[in-house]
């Protein structure tokens, strides 16, 4: 198995408090209104029932990732361990990566005017400590994901939950626990489709 580090959420136990959110947005120093990681929430049909959940999302550091693929400046690296990482003196800014990421990770900082995306921390990881914005969640519905630490877990995961789309091209490294319908923490307000919280 290749050694893979990535991000594992639990959509049951999301609350929608944007704690994550907002902790990658003060510590990497971002410009109000940027954000590298993204709570909303879902909503989708199943059978005759309206299903709600929050997702939190940030760069999915994929196994085949579009913007290493198609980046003419090669600011793109991916690191033995599967995080992709990015080289801000490469880019001019062309907006390639941007365009070609299905997730929409990457994008251009309207201060800088060069692209930014989440790195998972791994600067933080070589020093052992855990990313921002899993550290910042107070129900500990975002944590981190390790192929190499994680054998035996894996096969209960899966890779897309319901009512998100499922990219077979880029081979997403981020995993889900599954959905269990009518248990999630977090929806006690009602909240439209695509909000953010």
């Amino acid at each position: 198995m290749v050694h893979q580090v990535s991000f594992l959420f639990n959509p049951n136990r999301c609350l929608g408090c944007r704690a994550c959110q907002m902790a990658c947005a003060v510590n990497h120093d971002l410009p109000p209104g940027v954000f590298l990681r993204k709570v909303v929430c879902v909503e989708f049909v199943k059978e005759t029932h309206l299903v709600k959940y929050y997702l939190s999302s940030s760069c999915n550091h994929c196994e085949n990732p579009e913007c290493f693929r198609l980046c003419p400046q090669r600011a793109y690296r991916k690191r033995r361990d599967g995080i992709v990482v990015y080289d801000a003196g490469k880019c001019n800014g062309c907006g390639t990566c941007t365009r070609s990421c299905p997730f929409g990770a990457p994008m251009v900082n309207p201060v800088t005017g060069k692209v930014i995306k989440c790195d998972l921390c791994f600067d933080r990881l070589e020093e052992g400590e855990s990313p921002f914005c899993v550290n910042a969640c107070p129900v500990y519905a975002l944590k981190l994901f390790d192929t190499e630490a994680s054998e035996g877990l894996d096969h209960k995961l899966i890779r897309s939950l319901p009512g998100v789309p499922r990219i077979q091209i880029t081979h997403p490294a981020v995993r889900y626990l599954p959905l269990e319908y009518g248990k999630q923490f977090g929806l006690s307000i009602d909240c439209k489709e695509g909000d953010e919280y």
